[in-house]
């Protein structure tokens, strides 16, 4: 009887807590509903100020030529940018492929110069999946929705790197049913979201990559990683 009064207590203590869990299960899940249809909608059609429609593959065309302005797009490292209602695109090869495939960010190479890359990140792509992790009580859910969306839709289409939602701490009813992972699990692959003062692309190890920052800056420690990956940005 003393158990059962126990567990009913907890459920009446953290009600208000698994309200805000759910909250923020739903933002996740929209936000990455949102970026799955914007990615393939996007990619075939643009509409500008004028009413004059075109294609992504058209903006390319004319950046290439250097017919856009700098805010509409320009050229990195020999990589077209162009920027579609926010969002920037470019043109990859897909992962051991020969495909040309249209990859779009939050930010360009422009916006991600200053965060550095520490240690080799570039093996982590042979993996075939890995763990996103992120701290459940860290009260800037809506930023890490955004940066573990970006992060698992261009790995799962470019990379074909099946991601795995995680927690690094067991503490919210969210995390009760997932893989609780750290960069101590060196057994494990795991790009780990780290609230911190500076932003940075980090390998910790051989088995983690943490990307750390506050607000925006973790969306563009995300960026920043796959510059680097698709040797955009050395």
């Amino acid at each position: 009887m003393k158990k059962k009064a126990a567990k009913s207590k907890k459920t009446e203590d953290n009600s208000g807590s698994d309200s805000t869990v759910s909250d923020k299960t739903l933002v996740i899940a929209i936000l990455v509903i949102i970026g799955l249809f914007s990615a393939f909608f996007l990619v075939f059609w643009y509409t500008d100020k004028a009413d004059d429609p075109k294609t992504i593959q058209e903006m390319h065309e004319l950046n290439l030529k250097g017919k856009l302005d700098k805010d509409e797009g320009y050229v990195y490292n020999g990589f077209s940018f162009v920027n579609v209602s926010g969002m920037w695109f470019t043109q990859v090869q897909r992962f051991r492929s020969t495909d040309l495939y249209n990859v779009q960010f939050h930010y360009s190479p422009e916006d991600v110069e200053s965060i550095p890359v520490v240690g080799d990140v570039d093996n982590f792509k042979d993996y075939n999946g890995t763990y996103i992790a992120f701290d459940p009580t860290s009260e800037d859910y809506m930023h890490t929705a955004l940066a573990a969306g970006e992060l698992s839709i261009n790995l799962a289409t470019v990379f074909k790197m099946l991601p795995i939602a995680a927690c690094t701490k067991n503490t919210t009813e969210v995390c009760y049913t997932r893989p609780i992972v750290s960069c101590m699990d060196s057994d494990k692959p795991i790009i780990l979201f780290d609230h911190a003062d500076k932003p940075a692309v980090i390998r910790e190890n051989e088995a983690c990559i943490r990307i750390t920052g506050n607000g925006t800056d973790l969306v563009k420690g995300v960026d920043r990683l796959f510059f680097q990956w698709f040797e955009i940005m050395r």
